[in-house]
């Protein structure tokens, strides 16, 4: 049975804007879209756009997932908190990674 055809165009939509979002920043340097972001941090600008990107990446992709299932299948009704709880690791995961960050030695 086909979900409601909103819901999903919503879950659709915003995965697909954040997906975007998530190239620009991993692909193009778009660090500037990071909000508290000014360039000035320890970590170089091409770390925080690879793991900034593709954790914004991965939660749009995981949305349009999401999207998909609504429109496909009657979802249970704890499906976005389970996406939620995901994002929160996903973010803690970057915050994480971003905070503990130490430079590569040459060898």
């Amino acid at each position: 049975m086909l979900g409601s055809p909103s819901l999903s165009v919503e879950w659709i939509a915003v995965g697909c804007l954040l997906t975007i979002v998530g190239w620009l920043i991993r692909f193009r340097g778009w660090t500037f879209l990071l909000a508290g972001y000014d360039g000035t941090s320890s970590v170089p600008d091409e770390v925080v756009a690879e793991v900034a990107g593709n954790t914004v990446l991965r939660i749009g992709l995981a949305g349009i997932a999401v999207g998909v299932v609504v429109a496909l299948v009657d979802a249970p009704a704890f499906l976005p908190t389970v996406y939620a709880i995901a994002v929160l690791f996903a973010v803690a995961r970057l915050l994480y990674r971003l905070h503990t960050y130490t430079p590569t030695k040459a060898a």
